[in-house]
């Protein structure tokens, strides 16, 4: 099924909107929590893709995190000091590192993943295993959307629709 653009219905219908209130809700009242342990998303970002890995290069760790290789030098430089991450060298290649997660590192990310998990059945009470699954097949699928490129004939399409749009809303306002 293809989408094409529609009318602007009010933020209420908007799925980006929804998408961002949802986003700052869950993030809210965890945050909290990973300040109270001197944590930001980012640490926590970290120490959950390294939980399921052996290590990670940190462009690697970077892509998963969605994090720019800067801030995420600055955030595992802080993780290493408190013993959160350790760093190897990669053998095949001297200036290249693996992060992986240390033991105090599991320890916190054990300890929050129960509160994180907790938030998540809060979130999705009412829902059904099949609309969880939808959701996340959905939420995949808008997140390939975006990862791709559009077209030049789609952007030029794009474009004069918004154009459009905007000129049909200056007369409705004037």
């Amino acid at each position: 099924m293809r989408h094409e653009t529609q009318r602007y219905e009010g933020h209420d219908r908007f799925i980006p909107y929804l998408l961002n209130r949802v986003v700052l809700k869950l993030n809210a009242g965890f945050q909290r929590e990973l300040e109270a342990r001197g944590m930001t998303l980012t640490h926590w970002r970290v120490l959950a893709f390294l939980s399921r890995s052996e290590g990670l290069p940190i462009t690697a760790l970077a892509e998963a995190t969605v994090t720019k290789t800067s801030t995420l030098s600055r955030a595992l430089v802080a993780m290493a000091r408190r013993q959160w991450i350790s760093r190897h060298p990669v053998k095949a290649d001297n200036r290249a590192v693996v992060i992986r997660i240390g033991e105090k590192g599991r320890v916190l990310f054990d300890e929050l993943l129960s509160i994180a998990l907790q938030l998540e059945c809060r979130a999705l009470a009412g829902l059904s295993s099949t609309a969880i699954d939808a959701m996340r097949r959905s939420l995949g699928r808008i997140e390939a959307n975006l990862d791709r490129r559009p077209s030049r004939a789609a952007a030029k399409s794009a474009d004069v629709s918004r154009r459009q749009s905007s000129a049909k809303h200056k007369r409705s306002t004037r």
